[in-house]
């Protein structure tokens, strides 16, 4: 009777652990995360069976951030089925707005699973495993399309040559100072705001500088000769009033040597 006993007793021990060990069992491997706002990146999970004979069915990814700046695409992932010993990569699409704080944060991935009950025909769960991760998001860039009239002008960007116009420069966000140089037509400088994850434009007419400037030296051309006619015409008055003075001096003169030679003879 004893014998009896202990060797049902230990059936039921190894009975359960046949059924124990069936059960799967998974886990996930989260990567790490750098993102820079304004930008998109990509958070990899992989999922694998790490113990159990059975398989794990209709597995479900889910995600999990707690910002409301940034955006998780799919939120959550489906897998029919794993076996035992296999890994899957599932990925999410993850979006930082420009408004998103710098910092490191953290979030968090469940995975639900189902085990398959052979003996009843039903499945049974959800089993949930829950990883917590962390990511960074870092300063991010815009784009700055930088050209001019005429082309292949210098440009600078904080007194750091960058190449020449037309030019589409990755700026990192904040303020610059932005300076285009030419032999021909000088420098113009620019203090320019960039924006992260945003285009923007700048463009700068030398031409039509030029020309305006040409123009006003022409004007002032212009007014210095109508000066000088000005003068000449001046000055002809002025002689001509002279001549007048003279020649009636002259008659004076004249008038009194006459009158003396008259007066002695």
């Amino acid at each position: 009777m004893f014998k009896k006993s202990v060797f049902i007793l230990l059936l039921c021990i190894i009975l359960n652990i046949v059924s124990v060990s069936a059960i799967p069992h998974l886990d996930a491997e989260i990567s790490d995360l750098k993102i820079e706002r304004g930008s998109t990146g990509k958070l990899y999970v992989e999922v694998e069976e790490i113990s159990g004979i059975s398989n794990a069915y209709n597995i479900t990814v889910i995600s999990e951030i707690y910002d409301n700046n940034i955006k998780i695409s799919p939120e959550n992932i489906e897998i029919p089925i794993i076996n035992d010993g296999t890994m899957i990569k599932v990925s999410f699409k993850v979006n930082a707005s420009k408004n998103t704080k710098i910092g490191e944060k953290s979030g968090k991935i469940f995975i639900e699973y189902y085990d398959f009950d052979s003996e009843n025909d039903v499945y049974t769960g959800p089993k949930t495993v829950q990883k917590e991760f962390r990511y960074e998001i870092i300063e991010g860039h815009g784009t700055y399309s930088i050209n001019s009239n005429p082309k292949n002008i210098s440009v600078y960007l904080n007194g750091n040559y960058v190449g020449n116009t037309p030019l589409n420069a990755s700026i990192k966000e904040g303020n610059h100072f932005l300076r285009l140089s030419s032999d021909i037509f000088g420098n113009y400088s620019e203090k320019i705001t960039v924006n992260a994850g945003e285009s923007s434009s700048f463009f700068k007419n030398f031409e039509k500088t030029e020309k305006i400037e040409n123009l006003e030296n022409f004007s002032e051309n212009i007014n210095t000769s109508e000066n000088v006619s000005e003068f000449s015409e001046t000055s002809k008055n002025i002689s001509f009033k002279s001549i007048l003075v003279y020649f009636g001096f002259f008659l004076v003169a004249l008038f009194i040597i006459f009158i003396i030679v008259k007066n002695k003879y």
